[in-house]
């Protein structure tokens, strides 16, 4: 599968990804399915209307360097 996509670019011909405006880090919110789901999600929205701050993905993996002491 990896191989025809490769193939297919190389020819000109790949598919365009179109990606919605409004998505974050490439992914878009979708709703809790389960209890911890809805749980954490809450927690989410509790945070940021405190003012907190969501980190990106390189400020996540710092924080976590950090954390265990590897940074």
């Amino acid at each position: 599968m990896l191989s025809e996509a490769i193939s297919a670019q190389d020819k000109g011909v790949a598919k365009q990804i179109n990606t919605p405006v409004g998505r974050k880090n490439g992914h878009s919110p979708r709703p809790p399915v389960t209890p911890l789901g809805k749980e954490l999600r809450k927690l989410r929205e509790k945070y940021i209307a405190s003012g907190g701050k969501l980190l990106n993905r390189r400020e996540l993996e710092r924080e976590v360097a950090e954390r265990r002491g590897t940074r």
